[in-house]
């Protein structure tokens, strides 16, 4: 059951807005892909990494935001907090639970 008064959000919808990190200013990109368990809980957003002119053009580290480290979901951007380019890990949201909804 969906509750109706929720804000939901298609991975379309997710990929048009511009990733940005609270703790520095600094534009990460776009979602390029989504990470869900096997029972469709969403762990988090990945974003394209920065291209290196010494790797190969096609290929990037990709930059995995935990779901619990997204600060907002706006109308353009997805604020997110990540400390050092490292997701911050908040202890009330450390929930490693993967069971399947009730």
């Amino acid at each position: 059951m969906f509750c109706m008064n929720v804000k939901q959000y298609t991975f379309a919808e997710l990929a048009e807005k511009q990733v940005v990190n609270v703790a520095d200013g600094r534009q990460l990109g776009h979602t390029c892909d989504m990470v869900f368990t096997a029972y469709g809980r969403i762990l988090g957003l990945v974003v394209p990494g920065k291209k290196s002119f010494f790797k190969s053009f096609t290929s990037s580290d990709n930059l995995f935001i935990p779901w619990n480290n997204i600060v907002k979901i706006g109308g353009d951007v997805i604020l997110v907090e990540m400390v050092g380019g490292v997701s911050v890990c908040k202890e009330e949201d450390a929930d490693d639970d993967i069971s399947p909804p009730k």
